[in-house]
């Protein structure tokens, strides 16, 4: 059975953070590939300003070149709606069949807020997290929320140990806007898409 793991979110812009997550979870995992999916609107973020999906997914695109386990997906950011978790892997479970298991991929921080998400539920009853580490978050609170799930939801949900990158999109934004270096906080490429595109510069 093959084994494929999802990374949602905006990706506002995608940086090295999120690919050691991906990657490093990937491996950890046994995961055949991970498809890096970032999301038309996301529904905690309806009043925030985000550059266009189009821009979001090219990014992600660009990111990934030359390793065939990180996968770029618009299936969410051509969608032309708000992107909710349960939805799209309701659809990939269709679309992909019984002979592929599905894993859910996230960061500490956002496994914390599961139970705001839509249909909580069944997402942690009917599918696997994979959940990778943050800085700041104490690895005792998320093994005790981990086995909270567990007990709550009978979720399978697993911690993985990934090497913890301190980098944000809130802070690359930041940065070109000031015009500060932004380099080795996500690829070249990444960074030259930005510059070539006029991004994050208001």
């Amino acid at each position: 059975m093959r084994k494929i793991g999802i990374l949602g979110g905006s990706f506002n812009p995608i940086h090295y953070g999120h690919l050691i997550l991906a990657e490093n979870v990937r491996k950890e995992a046994g995961l055949d590939r991970v498809i890096i999916m970032p999301a038309y609107a996301s529904p905690f973020k309806l009043n925030k300003k985000t550059v266009s999906p189009e821009h979001r997914f090219r990014m992600v695109s660009l990111a990934v070149e030359g390793n065939e386990g990180l996968v770029a997906s618009d299936f969410e950011s051509s969608s032309g709606r708000v992107s909710y978790t349960i939805d799209t892997m309701r659809m990939l479970e269709k679309k992909f069949g019984k002979e592929c298991e599905l894993f859910f991929i996230t960061g500490a921080d956002s496994i914390l807020e599961i139970e705001r998400w839509r249909e909580p539920a069944e997402l942690l009853g009917r599918y696997s997290f994979l959940v990778g580490g943050r800085p700041g978050y104490r690895d005792a609170e998320l093994a005790e929320f981990a086995e909270y799930l567990r007990r709550e939801y009978r979720s399978d949900v697993r911690i993985i140990d990934i090497p913890k990158a301190d980098i944000s999109s809130t802070e690359i934004r930041r940065r070109n806007m000031a015009g500060r270096s932004i380099r080795y906080l996500t690829p070249d490429s990444v960074v030259d898409y930005i510059r070539r595109n006029g991004l994050y510069t208001k």
